[in-house]
């Protein structure tokens, strides 16, 4: 008679078995268990495109949270709001999903013309790790802000930021967020300020600085070198931002991408080739 498999165990064998949304969701109907196990991997990563599908997702959301009150916060882990969706239905979708770390809010950026910015209390409240995000979203365009007022800004370790015009007239701050490890921002090399990229390179705890250009490489890295700005943390990539994976971690290739590049260039004396990662430049 054979014996049956420890639910731990089987839990186990089919979550990592599921390595797309589409058999996630086909392992719903196997049995009450198997759904209970397979709903929040369905949940664990979510990409909003556009307004309607958001509203649509936050009517799922508030199904659920009848059951279980704590099901968003508990589930989502990683979140990509994009396209059109409005700031007050981000941030209701954020406030829900207060257990999110990783964050990539893609979406226009709006003039408050004075008003409370609906985003700020349900941002500042996630303990974010990783965000990608238009600083325009929080603040006006202005070079006196800076990101360490911000407690949003406080948990993240690796950041990026859409924006074109920083490093144009300021650093906005963030040689003052000392846990942040990564950083991802744009370069133009008629725009750029060398001395404010200085002031990044100063500082120790950026293990891994991402440069998006718009410009030939090679006019870029003679920016660099002219400047005295060359620095093995500096890695240079492609001005479109890598797009998420409908499941898994795709929506961190950029950082792993990056941090292999930087490895290797630590390495680099023990010969072999440099790992090559879509959009990375070097």
């Amino acid at each position: 008679m054979p014996v049956p498999l420890p639910l731990e165990l089987e839990k186990e064998i089919i979550t990592l078995a599921i390595d797309c949304i589409q058999q996630a969701h086909s392992l719903l109907f196997v049995s009450q268990r198997v759904h209970h196990w397979t709903e929040g991997l369905l949940y664990r990563k979510i990409v909003l495109p556009n307004e309607t599908i958001a509203i649509s997702f936050l009517s799922s959301l508030r199904i659920r949270s009848q059951r279980c009150s704590d099901f968003a916060r508990g589930a989502v882990q990683s979140l990509c709001i994009e396209g059109n969706v409005l700031l007050g239905t981000a941030a209701d979708i954020l406030s829900l999903c207060s257990g999110t770390t990783n964050l990539a809010l893609w979406i226009a950026p709006s003039d408050f013309d004075g008003t409370t910015n609906p985003l700020l209390r349900p941002l500042n409240d996630l303990p974010l790790t990783s965000l990608s995000l238009s600083i325009s979203l929080i603040v006006r365009h202005t070079q006196f802000v800076s990101l360490s007022a911000f407690k949003a800004f406080s948990t993240v370790t690796r950041l990026e930021i859409l924006n074109a015009w920083v490093l144009w007239n300021s650093t906005i701050g963030l040689e003052y967020l000392h846990g942040l490890t990564h950083l991802c921002l744009h370069i133009h090399t008629r725009r750029t300020k060398p001395e404010l990229v200085v002031s990044l390179l100063a500082s120790s705890h950026l293990q891994v600085i991402v440069f998006r250009i718009s410009e030939d490489i090679d006019a870029v890295q003679s920016f660099l070198e002219s400047n005295s700005l060359s620095d093995s943390r500096i890695v240079l990539a492609s001005q479109v931002p890598t797009a998420w994976g409908e499941f898994g971690g795709d929506d961190m290739s950029l950082w792993k991408g990056a941090d292999q590049v930087v490895d290797w260039r630590r390495t680099s004396a023990q010969g072999g080739s440099a790992p090559r990662q879509d959009g990375l430049l070097y």
